[in-house]
């Protein structure tokens, strides 16, 4: 089996996992909160 990856819904760029996809989003898009990836609440 392949590695599962997390894409990324507004630009598809490729994780491989919520954690890295949660940053990716805050840093690059609308901010935190938008998907249970983020992190940061827990």
């Amino acid at each position: 089996m392949g590695k599962e990856e997390f894409s990324c819904p507004y630009c598809q760029s490729k994780f491989e996992n919520k954690q890295d996809l949660s940053k990716h989003i805050d840093r690059i898009h609308t901010g935190s909160g938008l998907l249970e990836g983020d992190v940061g609440k827990w």
